[in-house]
C-alpha cells in the first residue's frame, strides 16, 4: 500500500525574536563583536533578548567557550555539531557549519557528524570518534562508561574534560530552548535550504525515493541501490526530497533540515 502524501507545516515562532532596534544596547554589541564567528546568530540573540540578564550571562559563557577555551576549535565544533545532531536541532548544526570549516573540518566530516556512527563507514581518527562517541551520551544524560572515560583521558587534561563536559552540556541546552521555541534559521544561514545524506548500505533497492524525487535521487542500474544527485538540491524540491525520507523502507536518507526546527 502506497503511503499518503502528507503536507509539512511551517511552524510558528512560540516566541518571536525581537528585532535588534529592541535589544538591549549590550546585546548589540555583543553581536558585533562577535561577528568572526559568522552568519546565523540573529534569531538566536533576538530570542535571548526577552531576557536580557539572562542573555548576557549566557552570551559570556558561550564567549569562554568560543574564544577562552582550551579544547581547540576542531575538538569544540565536533562536539557542538554531534549534540545538535542527536537533539534533532538542525538552527544549531546549519548555524555551525561555517565555524567547523574554519575549524579546519571537511565538508565530508561535517556531513559525518550527522551519521550513525555504528553503521557509518566515515574513517574518524581515535580521538575524534571518542569525542563523539562522548557528545552522543551527554546529549541525552547518559553516563560516560570508564572505557570511554579512558580514551578521553588520553587525549585530554583535566581542564578540557571539563570543558568538554560544561561545552555539551551547554549546546544541548540551546538546542532544546531553540527547538522548543519554534526558533526560525536566520536568512543568512538557510542556504542550502536542505541538505541530504544517503547511506547507501542500508539502501533496500525499494526505490520510492527516485519516484518521488528523480531530481535528486536515482537508482543505480548496477546493484539496484539508490545514489544521490545532489546533497543541496534546490529549496523548490525540499517537500519532495522530505516525502522520499519518510517513504524509505530503510531509514537510508537522513535530512539536516533548518527549516523544520520541530518535527511532528
Amino acid at each position: 500500500m502506497t503511503p499518503t502524501r502528507t503536507s509539512h507545516p511551517t511552524h510558528t515562532p512560540r516566541i518571536p525574536p525581537l528585532p535588534p532596534d529592541q535589544w538591549p544596547p549590550v546585546l548589540r554589541s555583543l553581536l558585533a563583536d562577535s561577528r568572526q564567528d559568522g552568519p546565523g546568530r540573529e534569531n538566536l540573540f533576538g530570542t535571548l533578548a526577552h531576557h536580557p540578564v539572562l542573555a548576557h550571562a549566557w552570551l559570556s559563557l558561550a564567549r569562554v567557550l568560543t574564544h577562552e577555551g582550551t579544547l581547540g576549535h576542531r575538538r569544540r565544533e565536533l562536539i557542538v555539531l554531534r549534540v545538535a545532531h542527536r537533539l534533532d536541532a538542525p538552527y544549531v548544526h546549519r548555524r555551525h557549519r561555517t565555524p567547523a570549516e574554519d575549524a579546519g573540518l571537511t565538508a565530508v566530516e561535517i556531513d559525518a557528524t550527522a551519521a550513525d556512527l555504528a553503521t557509518a563507514t566515515h574513517p574518524w581518527q581515535p580521538e575524534d570518534r571518542a569525542l563523539l562517541e562522548a557528545a552522543d551520551l551527554l546529549a541525552v544524560n547518559s553516563s560516560i562508561p570508564e572505557g570511554l572515560w579512558d580514551r578521553l583521558a588520553r587525549a585530554l587534561d583535566p581542564e578540557q574534560l571539563v570543558e568538554l563536559l560544561v561545552l555539551a552540556g551547554q549546546t544541548a541546552t540551546m538546542c532544546t530552548t531553540l527547538n522548543t521555541l519554534r526558533t526560525p534559521s536566520d536568512s543568512a544561514a538557510r542556504q542550502p535550504s536542505l541538505t541530504v545524506l544517503l547511506d547507501r548500505d542500508r539502501c533496500c533497492s525499494a526505490g520510492q525515493c527516485v519516484v518521488a524525487a528523480p531530481e535528486v535521487f536515482e537508482q543505480d542500474e548496477s546493484d539496484g541501490r539508490v545514489a544521490l544527485l545532489d546533497p543541496h538540491p534546490d529549496a523548490r524540491y525540499a517537500d519532495e526530497v522530505r516525502f522520499a525520507a519518510d517513504l524509505c523502507p530503510g531509514g537510508a536518507i537522513t535530512l539536516l533540515d533548518p527549516e523544520e526546527t520541530v518535527r511532528p
